[in-house]
């Protein structure tokens, strides 16, 4: 068996092998391509005596936020063993070969999301419960009639809202943190399938403004039925413009014509109600809320009824104590267990829209 990086010329391999899980190799392949920090040689893979590849392991290449330090970060995804190789050694051979590499590239954090715990507990991943937030009726949510609800404008309006996740996210730990080019990225491999080829994830990314200037933003798109908001971000004393978003977003996903002026080409918006889920439509929204106590406090008050969900398939590994150590001014195991400290911390928060 053959175990290593993977080779640019062999992408196709990697995502016909991919394909096999969900049946739908553009998934992956709006990775490969959209991701600026996509990296053959963090591609690893495996291949039988005869030359078949049968598995394969990713490294994302992230930096986030922790204790206001910029930490480089490598996520695990895309692991996949065809069937009749599994339980074999494979994919414990590949996570080897990841901790190696995570290593070897100067990763100092590692995060993966999984089901199969106990096979990443062996390798060093250490699970954490969090929690996600359902606001069960967003169309209860009190806001301004008069708000205009515009869609994104890339070009126009990615300066804006930039600046808005570095105030807002920026100081919240464990938060990705964005250049411009990876905010590109992400906004055409976040969210599902892109409603026409080409055109990117079909996320459905709105936002408001006050006196010309972008108030607040969300990102949603329907999972497993429900409208998830992957992101948001507003300005201090900017409740309203959040509020009034979650309830356009509410409304829609049940059909229902929206209580506030629309702006741009809200196509995007049928998404969230167009049957492509198991389940009724509901005006009920997933999203993070945790992590801001405030604005679950201020959510209530305006006639939200809030539930915390927690899972716990959010899993982290210190790659690097040492280097932690020095950034964070503390011995290794001390810097370690500070790190796990704000991995599990209710105010903390990975976003949805970063997952890979």
């Amino acid at each position: 068996m053959e175990i290593r990086a993977a080779r640019r010329s062999e992408r196709d391999e990697v995502l016909d092998l991919l394909s096999l899980w969900y049946d739908d190799r553009a998934f992956f392949a709006r990775y490969n391509q959209n991701d600026p920090k996509f990296r053959d040689d963090l591609c690893l893979i495996a291949r039988d005596r005869g030359g078949a590849l049968i598995s394969t392991v990713q490294i994302f290449d992230r930096t986030i936020n922790l204790d206001g330090k910029v930490v480089p970060m490598g996520g695990i995804g895309s692991v996949f063993t065809r069937k009749d190789y599994r339980h074999k050694g494979v994919a414990s051979s590949l996570m080897r070969l990841a901790i190696d590499t995570l290593e070897r590239e100067g990763f100092e954090v590692s995060l993966l999301f999984a089901e199969r715990l106990t096979f990443y507990n062996q390798f060093g991943w250490r699970e954490i419960n969090r929690k996600f937030s359902m606001i069960s009726d967003a169309l209860q949510l009190g806001a301004d009639a008069a708000t205009e609800i515009d869609v994104l404008d890339l070009e126009r309006d990615l300066a804006e809202i930039m600046s808005i996740h570095r105030a807002y996210s920026g100081r919240i730990n464990v938060t990705a943190v964005r250049d411009e080019s990876e905010w590109r990225g992400s906004l055409r491999f976040a969210g599902n399938q892109p409603m026409n080829p080409g055109e990117g994830s079909d996320e459905y990314f709105v936002l408001t403004r006050k006196a010309g200037a972008i108030a607040a933003y969300a990102r949603a798109i329907r999972l497993y039925g429900i409208t998830m908001v992957m992101e948001y971000g507003y300005r201090e004393g900017a409740f309203g413009s959040l509020a009034a978003l979650l309830r356009h977003l509410g409304e829609i996903a049940i059909g229902r014509r929206s209580s506030f002026r629309l702006i741009g080409d809200h196509r995007r918006a049928s998404r969230l109600h167009d049957g492509s889920g198991p389940t009724t439509p509901t005006s009920a929204i997933a999203t993070h809320l945790a992590h801001d106590p405030d604005l679950e406090l201020q959510l209530a008050a305006a006639g939200a009824s809030l539930v915390h969900h927690t899972d716990n398939n959010y899993m982290w590994r210190i790659i690097a104590p040492e280097k932690l150590g020095c950034r964070f001014s503390l011995e290794p195991e001390d810097a370690s267990t500070r790190a796990f400290e704000l991995f599990a911390s209710e105010k903390s928060l990975y976003w949805t829209a970063d997952r890979f």
